[in-house]
């Protein structure tokens, strides 16, 4: 298990998220967005698939390099 911020994945808070994998946490983010920052929530759905690609490449290495809980 991983625990990252709100502002790890590119939001704007320090709000911690854990997660087993990198999808269980995009959808854990995605779901704090939606409900703490709606306006970046918005945002993220109207990404370009450059900008798209550009933010999960990002994750995943902030993913990799974050350090198992136990």
């Amino acid at each position: 298990m991983k625990t990252m911020t709100c502002e790890q994945m590119g939001g704007p808070c320090g709000y911690k998220i854990s997660a087993n994998t990198p999808k269980e946490m995009m959808e854990e983010g995605m779901e704090h967005l939606k409900e703490s920052h709606p306006d970046i929530s918005r945002k993220m759905e109207t990404m370009s698939a450059e900008e798209n690609k550009d933010w999960n490449d990002s994750f995943l290495r902030t993913w990799e390099i974050t350090p198992n809980i136990m």
